[in-house]
């Protein structure tokens, strides 16, 4: 079975847990996982996500995710979860720019994690094609969840 930690340390009352857990399971599906996978999740302030993202891409701005890829899978093989890594997002990012993009709170917190997920895989969008292979395996993901844009 999948595992998600969650520690929330913003103000926002975090509803979509369940969602989450089926996107863990449709990422292993997407990304061929050998196992079943773990991730660890981080609600935090804007505040902090700014602090954060400087701290770690020297961008002195509030982002909507940050992934951390764990290193060490190999050595950690023995588990019997794949440890993919820990994920952090900004609520308050999330909120504005699901009013920007007019799209519903789920979907955007969906949307956001299931790319977060990607980063975990190995995935990045540095280039066109790169970002074009990423939101694909994205989308597939949210296409099977039928969550849709609007």
């Amino acid at each position: 079975m999948n595992n998600l930690n969650i520690k929330n340390c913003s103000l926002f009352a975090f509803k979509f847990k369940e969602d989450f857990l089926t996107i863990l399971a449709e990422s292993k599906r997407e990304f061929n996982a050998p196992k079943d996978i773990s991730v660890d999740l981080l609600f935090v302030t804007k505040c902090k996500m700014k602090k954060l993202n400087f701290l770690h891409r020297q961008k002195n701005y509030t982002t909507d995710i940050l992934s951390f890829p764990l290193e060490a899978q190999k050595e950690l093989d023995f588990l019997e979860l794949l440890e993919l890594g820990q994920i952090i997002i900004s609520p308050w990012k999330i909120i504005k720019q699901a009013k920007e993009f007019n799209h519903s709170l789920r979907r955007e917190f969906c949307y956001i994690f299931a790319h977060g997920i990607a980063h975990l895989f190995g995935f990045d969008h540095q280039t066109e094609e790169e970002a074009k292979i990423m939101n694909q395996h994205v989308e597939n993901i949210m296409q099977r969840l039928n969550i849709t844009r609007y």
